[in-house]
């Protein structure tokens, strides 16, 4: 990485000149990450969207360290340590002026309102605004992210293990844009880690220089839905609801009363019973042979109407203390009032067909989680046909088992920059030692390394050591699975598994003889393959 060097011995510049030109938003809002087009190799993208292909370049996230020299030497906060190994973002083009809805590679999901932007004078957006985003899932996406991972709680230093990180940014001809005050747009990631209650959101404050708490990200408060589970479920309960609907509200037609029958009239509840309400002259015709027409001239001490579950009939009931007898019975009217009924009834249908196709909308919207976790935007996520596309998505990128893993995470975007659902937790739960760390080659030759990273595979994070903490090198090899240097010249070595269990002690010295990455490993997924990860 080329470095600025800033000589000490320049006039100094007073406090006050120092307040008066400090404007951290707007030097932080300059950054612009490493993008790529989405026609890249091995990409599926589905977006509403033009995309397009653009390279930018990082201009923020910088911090200042002091060399041997006593120069101050300018290094990003967000740093990259293998720039061809780089992590690139996707280019998205929308109108600012109207809703726009992205589904991402992944399938993650991500909507921008209307009129959310603001450029660097704090003047409305009009018109095209180029969105950048990229996503970090495993510990290799977050090794080369740069993004660091520690996270620092009540004096103690903590390890953010994550269920899924991004970055969202956004320029409007080159020039960066930020969310207006009190707006937000909303990613909805796509998360291989469905755990429902142990992630926490957080927000990388590149000023502050540490992660911000947010809130939780649980299935508690909405915010982490598992992708498949939920929707099963869900689905059963709303068909069961329809269902219950159909048989409680259908409407039923009444039919001409037969002369050659017996009929009666009851003094039913009208509110029990909406769909006979309606219905003037109503009476009842028996259709059990069981009926006995002595049975309506006597007075019963309750008389219960029951509809029956095949929306045709009705069983009714004459009970007293001594006796019950039950029946089935269709409603009828006479002949004169029959005109009238059709009128009736034609209207009551209506309205029924009205409120069960709401039903079934609104059923079919709250057991589909794109649809659950995107009600606000659903009119533009139902002119997309993103439901159709997105399942054929998710049916075509993971296999049976991935998918039971998958979760949708929620994240309320307030503010552009780095976002993660995380929990911190202490990498070396297990104990440690700490060595004056030395590190060669296979041949035996000298490595100059200026960062090592510990990986645990079962646990989504990296634990960064950095050149200036090699003299107290902390290490277990039971709590660690892989690990990645780092050299000056931004060459990768690493050691893994069985290999790190025969690293050389000498008292406190400790030595790692590091293999050397292949050449012919030019990609993260090649990488990711190469360590088991």
């Amino acid at each position: 990485m080329k470095k600025i060097i800033i000589k000490k011995d320049k006039e100094k510049i007073s406090e006050q000149e120092m307040q008066q030109n400090m404007n951290f938003d707007k030097f932080i809002s300059g950054y612009v990450p490493p993008v790529k087009g989405w026609l890249s190799s091995g990409i599926k993208l589905y977006t509403l969207i033009a995309s397009v292909a653009v390279l930018s370049v990082i201009a923020g996230y910088f911090i200042l360290n002091a060399n041997k020299d006593g120069e101050f030497v300018v290094s990003r906060f967000v740093n990259p340590p293998v720039e061809t190994l780089t992590i690139l973002s996707n280019s998205f083009v929308v109108n600012s002026e109207v809703d726009s809805t992205i589904v991402y590679a992944t399938g993650t999901i991500i909507t921008i309102p209307s009129g959310v932007f603001s450029d660097e004078e704090g003047e409305d957006v009009k018109g095209k605004v180029e969105i950048h985003y990229r996503e970090f899932h495993d510990a290799i996406d977050i090794l080369l992210s740069g993004i660091p991972m520690n996270y620092d709680s009540a004096g103690i230093t903590y390890q953010l293990e994550s269920a899924g990180m991004f970055e969202i940014t956004a320029t409007q001809d080159g020039k960066p844009v930020t969310l207006k005050p009190n707006k937000s747009l909303i990613v909805n990631m796509v998360s291989h880690t469905n755990n429902p209650t142990d992630y926490n959101i957080y927000n990388l404050d590149t000023v502050k220089q540490k992660w911000e708490y947010i809130s939780e990200n649980t299935a508690k408060n909405n915010t982490c839905i598992s992708a498949f589970e939920d929707r099963i479920r869900d689905v059963t309960k709303t068909s069961n609801e329809i269902k219950a609907f159909i048989v409680a509200e259908k409407p039923i037609l009444p039919k001409k009363s037969n002369p050659e029958r017996d009929n009666f009239s009851i003094d039913f509840d009208k509110d029990e019973f909406p769909e006979l309400a309606v219905f003037s002259g109503l009476k009842f015709e028996p259709t059990d042979k069981k009926y006995n027409s002595d049975l309506s001239k006597k007075i019963w001490e309750e008389v219960l109407v029951e509809r029956c579950e095949d929306n045709e009939h009705y069983k009714v009931t004459f009970s007293s203390s001594k006796e019950s007898h039950s029946f089935k019975v269709i409603p009828v009217v006479d002949e004169m009032g029959y005109e009238a009924t059709m009128k009736d009834f034609a209207v009551k249908q209506k309205k029924y067909q009205e409120r069960l196709a709401e039903k079934k909308r609104v059923g079919a919207k709250a057991t589909d989680s794109l649809y659950k976790i995107n009600r606000v935007f659903n009119r533009v996520a139902e002119r997309g046909d993103l439901n159709e596309r997105f399942n054929s998505f998710i049916n075509d990128s993971y296999n049976e088992s991935s998918k039971d893993l998958l979760a949708y995470r929620t994240f309320a975007v307030s503010k552009l920059g780095i976002w993660n659902s995380d929990k911190p937790f202490p990498f070396f739960s297990l104990g440690r030692g700490k060595y004056l760390a030395t590190f060669v080659s296979k041949d035996n030759q000298p490595l100059v390394l200026k960062s090592v990273y510990l990986i645990r595979r079962e646990i989504n994070s990296t634990y960064l050591i950095s050149k200036n903490n090699f003299g107290a090198f902390p290490f277990k090899a039971e709590a660690v699975d892989v690990m990645v240097g780092i050299t000056e010249e931004n060459q990768v070595v690493y050691l893994k598994d069985n290999e790190l269990k025969t690293v050389i002690f000498k008292g406190s010295t400790i030595t790692f003889k590091m293999n050397k990455l292949d050449e012919g490993v030019v990609s993260s997924k090649e990488l990711k393959n190469l360590l088991k990860i």
